[in-house]
């Protein structure tokens, strides 16, 4: 769905006269614990780096929405997830998956 919504971004600007600006996202994630499809894998497998359908082999910039995980905010126990590293510095996944 991630590649969805950037190609989508990428026609609907190609249409409006933007064509070859490149897409930078600036806030994404996905939470590696806290219900059955958070998994490390699976938040790994969603910044790939290797392009859209639309525009293979262009890398898209992307920012992380965070760098640690949280154990102490409230809320759904997923929320807590959304970190590349653990609150001790430990990594939650691969960080060289994005590359």
């Amino acid at each position: 769905m991630f590649d969805v919504m950037l190609d989508a971004l990428a026609a609907a600007m190609e249409r409006e006269g933007f064509k070859g600006i490149p897409v930078m996202v600036t806030e994404t994630g996905w939470p590696t614990a806290g219900n059955n499809v958070a998994t490390p894998d699976n938040a790994a497998a969603r910044l790939h780096g290797i392009g859209t359908p639309k525009r293979p082999n262009q890398a898209v910039e992307v920012f992380l929405s965070d760098l640690f995980n949280e154990n102490t905010k409230g809320g759904q126990e997923f929320e807590n997830h959304f970190g590349i590293f653990q609150p001790d510095g430990s990594p939650v996944i691969n960080v060289t998956s994005f590359t």
